[in-house]
């Protein structure tokens, strides 16, 4: 279906979503925005340029579009359904499992053609994504809206219902995009699994355990907490401040060098560099750190101790103990 509405209508796509950019782009704040925040935008539109110039790997980047085009209508879908609910948290659960369910789209739409190394990557993805679904699913769902969004909400007023399909939805739907690109090269690599498969596994492996782990040992840290101001300050939180976010990082990173089996594949390492990024400095980790040194009074002595993302095995081990 997605192929068939590409081929039939995908100059008029085009221009809606060149519309929708100029609407994004201007409801934008005219301050503090980041470079990075106006290329969101325009960065389907220059993919689709590339593309329409027969320069650059056409038939792979005409699925990217594609990609893009699916991932485009759920989202949507998902918008909508955040303003009948009138919970935009929702976006955090679709987040998790458009990522499960974008390489099982590209898998069926690239043919689906039994290859060992594609099946490969698709059982990594699947696990990886899959747990992180289900994590956030169990999570979120018991609550209402996260207070990032109540907080966006209560200071956009009436305009959220419009301003929240551009700024949470279409927002989040290109960084997924963007660091699908790994995937799309691994599924379209041929050959037999070879060094870089496994190597791409190997790394992924070490993210998912620290993701994974990370995830665990704060679940049961709450579970088990006397007090709300208690820190967790053992086991992988002693390593780093995020773990889980390292650990997301590393998956991407083994998704990347998976990649680097297709010729073109050493384009991956820009979405892996990306990830690194958004993770450590652009959006992720910032966010929490603000709340936690709001919320959490021995925050900054534990920051004084431990790096905020890449590990550094601690001098001494750490009895859990309360930092309030």
């Amino acid at each position: 279906m997605i192929e068939a509405l590409w081929q039939q209508h995908g100059q008029t796509l085009l221009l809606t979503w060149a519309l929708l950019a100029t609407v994004w782009l201007w409801a934008m704040p005219r301050e503090n925005i980041r470079w990075i925040d106006r290329a969101y935008p325009v960065l389907p539109l220059g993919v689709a340029a590339v593309g329409a110039s027969g320069q650059l790997a056409p038939g792979l980047l005409s699925d990217f579009l594609q990609l893009g085009l699916w991932l485009w209508l759920w989202l949507t879908v998902v918008w909508v359904i955040s303003l009948v609910k009138r919970d935009a948290s929702i976006m955090d659960i679709a987040y998790g499992l458009l990522l499960l369910a974008a390489p099982w789209w590209l898998y069926q739409h690239l043919g689906a053609d039994g290859q060992a190394s594609h099946l490969l990557l698709l059982a990594m993805a699947t696990v990886g994504f899959g747990r992180y679904s289900l994590y956030i699913l169990w999570r979120n769902l018991p609550h209402g809206e996260d207070p990032r969004y109540a907080r966006w909400r209560q200071r956009s007023g009436a305009r959220f219902w419009w301003w929240s399909y551009f700024q949470i939805f279409l927002l989040q739907g290109v960084v997924i995009w963007v660091w699908a690109i790994p995937l799309l090269f691994g599924m379209t690599s041929s050959g037999p699994i070879g060094f870089w498969h496994v190597a791409g596994a190997l790394v992924w492996l070490v993210g998912f355990v620290f993701e994974a782990g990370a995830d665990w040992q704060l679940t049961r840290f709450k579970r088990l907490r006397t007090d709300r101001s208690q820190l967790l300050n053992t086991g992988l939180w002693a390593l780093t401040r995020h773990p889980n976010y390292f650990g997301q990082t590393c998956m991407w990173w083994g998704y990347s060098v998976f990649a680097l089996s297709h010729p073109w594949g050493w384009l991956s390492v820009v979405p892996a560099v990306y990830v690194t990024w958004f993770m450590n400095k652009g959006s992720a980790t910032s966010l929490m750190e603000r709340h936690m040194a709001k919320s959490k009074p021995g925050y900054a002595a534990y920051c004084a101790n431990v790096p905020a993302f890449f590990p550094r095995l601690p001098a001494k081990i750490s009895q859990p103990k309360d930092n309030a």
